[in-house]
């Protein structure tokens, strides 16, 4: 699902982007992320996160967003920059990616906008090589929240913290990470996990 203006202004903003690196740095000073290399950013939005990681680790990054406009405005990184590269592609159709190809794959406030999740997390499995991580952050909602959208709101992402955690541990991943952020209807998790196998 494509965002509105309006949210397109506050993601591309740089405090939301300072955010995301803030984020990232925050865990990689709790994890263990030596032997990253290549990187894959979920919704990169203008790429803040992938233009960050790439510059100040030297990863090779790869962006993606469903929405064009996005894109072209994140090139303008591509163009100054190697081992950086963003694409308009489906999070729930890596056709690009081999299994396998991705030391760590990053998706933050992004999973809320894909209404058939499962599958964009079926894509991040395939695509996350054995011991790579998976950092996770967005919204999750209550159980009863579930029970009463997830019918309703087919272009909408709509899980529990829980289904997020048992989709990841029933495929090979462990939990090397929990926090819940905010205590609003919404509740914000962070997850970060590893692929053992």
């Amino acid at each position: 699902m494509k965002m509105s203006k309006m949210e397109k202004k506050f993601v591309n903003s740089k405090k939301h982007g300072q955010r995301n690196i803030d984020l990232y740095e925050e865990l990689s000073q709790q994890i263990d992320f030596t032997g990253v290399k290549d990187v894959l950013e979920i919704g990169c939005g203008v790429g803040i996160l992938a233009n960050h990681l790439n510059e100040k680790y030297g990863l090779d990054v790869t962006g993606i967003d469903l929405d064009t406009e996005q894109i072209e405005l994140a090139k303008e990184y591509q163009e100054k920059k190697e081992n950086l590269q963003f694409m308009v592609a489906d999070a729930t159709k890596l056709s690009f990616s081999e299994e396998e190809s991705y030391d760590l794959a990053i998706s933050t406030h992004v999973m809320h906008h894909i209404g058939n999740w499962e599958e964009a997390l079926m894509e991040i499995k395939r695509v996350v090589r054995t011991k790579g991580f998976y950092i996770f952050c967005d919204m999750t909602y209550s159980k009863l929240l579930v029970k009463i959208f997830r019918p309703i709101a087919k272009n909408y992402g709509v899980y529990t913290a829980q289904d997020i955690k048992r989709f990841f541990e029933r495929n090979n991943f462990k939990v090397l990470y929990e926090e819940k952020r905010k205590h609003f209807i919404f509740k914000n998790y962070i997850f970060v996990f590893q692929k053992t196998d």
